[in-house]
């Protein structure tokens, strides 16, 4: 589909899913590693686009720093309607906008974890740059439920 138009949009809410610091589980020597993942979802009576990012600081597999945020993105009428398939009951959400909210929803994560961190011994543990153009590569489809 890829879509290259000008999306109007705004921010409206920020919302922490979860947060964990999970102490037993970390070693202060050991390697760590980072595991992500996004989510997109939509409310169709409010024209909003959510956009959920969760990232897990690891070692040895297991978790010791959790977070998760979703950041929700009001559509301006015609742009909403400028991404509903009718036919298919589907919102196709473009590859480079699905970026785009993802991108900022990962700053706002990155916010919040420096925020839950600080003056605790986790707060040298920062979400690094994300090329989220690699991640996402094609348009998002959510299907729209049946009323």
């Amino acid at each position: 589909m890829s879509k290259e138009l000008a999306l109007s949009f705004r921010l409206v809410s920020i919302k922490t899913d979860e947060f964990a610091i999970i102490e037993d589980s970390f070693e202060e020597e050991g390697k760590v590693s980072l595991e992500s993942s996004f989510n997109f979802r939509v409310d169709k009576e409010k024209h909003i686009l959510g956009t959920t990012v969760k990232f897990q600081f690891e070692q040895n597999d297991k978790p010791f720093l959790i977070i998760s945020v979703t950041c929700g993105f009001e559509m301006e009428e015609e742009a909403w309607e400028s991404l509903i398939d009718v036919d298919n009951n589907k919102i196709i959400i473009p590859e480079g906008f699905a970026s785009h909210m993802a991108v900022l929803t990962v700053g706002t994560a990155r916010g919040v974890l420096h925020e839950k961190t600080s003056e605790t011994d986790f707060s040298d543990f920062i979400i690094p740059p994300i090329n989220l153009t690699k991640i996402i590569t094609e348009d998002i489809e959510i299907e729209l439920s049946v009323d």
